[in-house]
């Protein structure tokens, strides 16, 4: 959009219909036979038509060559989306191996600190049963 709110295509949308008006208008009051206005008419709207043909498939070539160019966007952020996830995935992969190593480790070294409290407890009741016997 342009910065006073109209669009290209209603600007030549204006244009064209002004210019078909106009034409029209300057035709009715000429002064000349009415055989030669209608024959002017429609010379004018038969150019007004090719104008209009011609400004159509412009503006279709534009929207078409658009749309090729929003596809190729979004197939190259439908990649960039692909390269992301599959990062994701790997970065993910690696977390999950080193809360594994590290519950791993959790689980040796509470099974070690278990150890010894048991060996120190045994040891302990051991000394008391000597005490007692004595």
């Amino acid at each position: 959009m342009s910065e006073n709110g109209y669009t290209k295509f209603s600007i030549i949308k204006a244009f064209l219909m002004g210019t078909v008006v106009g034409a029209g208008l300057a035709l009715l009051f000429a002064p000349a036979s009415g055989e030669e206005t209608r024959k002017k008419i429609s010379e004018k709207k038969d150019e007004a038509k090719k104008a209009i043909k011609e400004t159509s498939d412009q503006l279709m070539k534009k929207s078409n060559e658009l749309i090729d160019e929003g596809k190729k966007t979004i197939d190259s952020l439908k990649s960039d989306m692909a390269k992301l996830v599959d990062e994701g995935k790997k970065s993910l992969g690696g977390i999950k191996e080193e809360i594994s190593k590290l519950v791993e480790e959790g689980k040796t070294s509470v099974k070690k600190t278990v150890k010894e409290e048991m060996t120190a407890l045994e040891e302990e009741l051991t000394g008391k049963k000597k005490k007692s016997k004595s």
